[in-house]
């Protein structure tokens, strides 16, 4: 990837403005126009410790949380459960699933 490229395009201006705005107003719908309050409560009280957030994340504390606790077995973990059952048990092939598990999961965090 060269160093000089310009990112900053006016499609991609574009794009993900659009992408931001179809997010929002479906929240906005979501949340105030038909009252699902309690679906995006972890997401309140995670704006309203904001900074606690941003440090717990930084320093690796939620990746040794989620990975750090497991049930009867040290491979029944919550990143386990849900390579199982979100990305292998819905598209129904373990190939597919561990792509998927390695693009959503793995690469971007």
């Amino acid at each position: 990837m060269p160093l000089n490229k310009q990112l900053y395009t006016f499609s991609y201006v574009c794009v993900t403005s659009g992408a931001a705005a179809l997010v929002f107003s479906s929240i906005y719908l979501l949340v105030d126009m038909r009252g699902w309050k309690s679906m995006f409560l972890p997401f309140q009280r995670m704006g309203m410790n904001a900074m606690l957030v941003y440090v717990m994340a930084a320093e690796g504390i939620f990746a040794g949380f989620i990975n750090g606790w497991y049930y009867n077995d040290p491979h029944n973990t919550l990143i386990y459960w849900i390579q199982k059952h979100v990305f292998i048990g819905v598209w129904n092939s373990q190939r597919v699933g561990i792509l998927l598990y390695v693009i959503f999961a793995e690469i971007p965090f």
